[in-house]
């Protein structure tokens, strides 16, 4: 397994993170990034991990944001500057904040045995969660760890609005001389490009339309017009405005949404 197609949650900043308790000011959070490195003396860059204050099991470091995820694994690796590691820990999980569940009923999987070596763990079953927690069990000198969370990449709908979409006025959908099926074609663009071709629902807006023909004696039972959405791309499509029979429309109006998942 690989985690070449899944997000990096800690790199690219898309969780909060929390512990339980830091050694102190530059011993913090802030260095728990994977192959975290300082650049600076220990005494004024800090520690190159997470370095809790209190060794005991009951430590942890905390990722959660507002919107749940599905974690796929996670690494786990030691502090780059000294000969601290986590060598077990288990995995705490939550969706609404309130019920915390327990991976593999709280059982210990294992982490580390230097300062650099990455251990990968991936998970049973993807975790769905807004918070995840690391608890460290057992540890080599102190409790001190770098980490990564990997999720499946997330797809939101973006939806974009066009209004009054028109053939025009008095167009060959209004022909009292050729009678039978006739079609406009409009081409439409959305104001921002997709990145993938979307779903459109389009609608008829407004509608100015007879059944009579020219002379106005002849008055017939129904107005066939209709309106859709073809060619579509991620850059726009045309709105087929069409009618049939003896339907004439003098003009006609669309309304459109489009959606995608991104």
């Amino acid at each position: 397994m690989s985690t070449a197609n899944l997000v990096p949650l800690v790199y690219n900043s898309l969780v909060n993170l929390r512990t339980s308790t830091n050694y102190n000011g530059v011993h913090t959070q802030f260095n728990s990034l994977l192959n975290f490195k300082n650049g600076a003396p220990n005494t004024q860059g800090g520690s190159e991990a997470w370095c809790a204050a209190i060794l005991d099991t009951n430590q942890y470091i905390i990722a959660g944001s507002e919107n749940p995820k599905t974690y796929v694994a996670l690494d786990i690796q030691g502090r780059g500057d000294m000969d601290q590691w986590v060598t077990s820990f288990k995995v705490r999980y939550t969706l609404d904040g309130i019920n915390w569940k327990e991976y593999r009923n709280g059982g210990a999987l294992p982490a580390n045995s230097d300062r650099n070596t990455v251990t990968t763990h991936f998970f049973d079953q993807p975790i769905r969660a807004r918070s995840i927690a690391i608890c460290p069990l057992s540890w080599n000198t102190h409790i001190s760890l770098r980490f990564e969370l990997y999720a499946e990449p997330e797809q939101h709908s973006f939806t974009q609005v066009g209004r009054n979409i028109s053939p025009g006025a008095d167009t060959v959908l209004n022909s009292t001389t050729n009678t039978g099926a006739r079609e406009v074609l409009v081409d439409v663009a959305f104001p921002v490009e997709f990145k993938s071709i979307p779903l459109i629902a389009i609608t008829l807006g407004h509608i100015d339309t007879t059944s009579a023909d020219a002379t106005g004696t002849n008055v017939y039972q129904q107005t066939r017009v209709d309106v859709q959405a073809i060619n579509v791309t991620t850059k726009g499509f045309k709105a087929r405005f069409y009618i049939w029979r003896n339907a004439r429309a003098y003009n006609l109006r669309a309304d459109y949404v489009a959606t995608s998942l991104e």
